[in-house]
């Protein structure tokens, strides 16, 4: 049972993978834990932050706080417990749809916000919001900052993350770097997003990305979405 709302979080072993849901797997493991619910079937971003899943919901905007153990009989991971947190997300007048990321920085929880408005395509981006979540609060107070210390954010549908920007040549500090596909495809149009954030000057920018679009294409002709590839550390 989802704790504070309602609905419950099924949970089978090896169960097929097909549709949206949560497999729990990690290196050595020989099975693996497919978890199902409402929170997971519609979500905006999912992420590991201090040893749990942070899980977005798509339809309410609440925060799914999923606590992860190790399986008494041995078959991997389990979900041991799933909280709904209350969120009031911050919003943004004329903005007529919103776009959400989560990400660690620096041992933070932020919630990257795109508003989308002042324009007839969807993704208009009117403002970019950079909040810090207290997680200690209910509903969850969120503080929008507007600097990271030198550091850079890259987002993506797939995987999202902040590091320092002098570890990597070509990289800039303070700007966060999204590449998205499109939710619809105007008719000739790009199959994807890409542009930077200058949190210094509250500006947007593309950047250079020289990727073929067909390469973006499932072999089942369903456009896929991309994602940020980051060394091993």
């Amino acid at each position: 049972p989802i704790v504070g709302g309602s609905g419950v979080v099924e949970c089978t072993i090896n169960a097929p993978q097909n549709g949206a849901k949560l497999a729990l797997w990690r290196p050595g493991m020989t099975s693996w834990c497919v978890c199902l619910g409402g929170c997971i079937s519609k979500f905006s971003d999912i992420t590991f932050y201090q040893g749990k899943l942070y899980v977005l919901s798509q339809l309410t905007t609440n925060l799914f706080v999923v606590e992860i153990t190790d399986d008494d009989d041995d078959s991997g991971l389990m979900v041991s417990r799933v909280d709904r947190c209350l969120a009031e997300l911050p919003e943004v007048k004329d903005s007529y749809k919103q776009r959400w990321n989560l990400v660690e920085w620096h041992g933070k929880l932020l919630l990257i916000a795109r508003y989308l408005g002042g324009g007839e395509s969807w993704n208009n981006i009117c403002k970019v919001g950079v909040y810090v979540v207290d997680l200690s609060m209910e509903p969850l107070r969120f503080t929008e900052i507007n600097t990271l210390d030198g550091d850079c954010i890259f987002i993506s549908p797939c995987s999202s993350k902040s590091f320092h920007a002098s570890e990597y040549d070509g990289v800039e500090g303070n700007v966060i770097y999204f590449i998205d596909g499109y939710l619809c495809h105007a008719k000739n149009g790009p199959l994807f997003d890409k542009f930077m954030y200058n949190l210094r000057d509250g500006t947007l920018a593309p950047f250079a990305a020289d990727i073929a679009e067909h390469n973006f294409w499932a072999p089942d002709g369903k456009p896929m979405s991309p994602t940020w590839l980051f060394p091993s550390e």
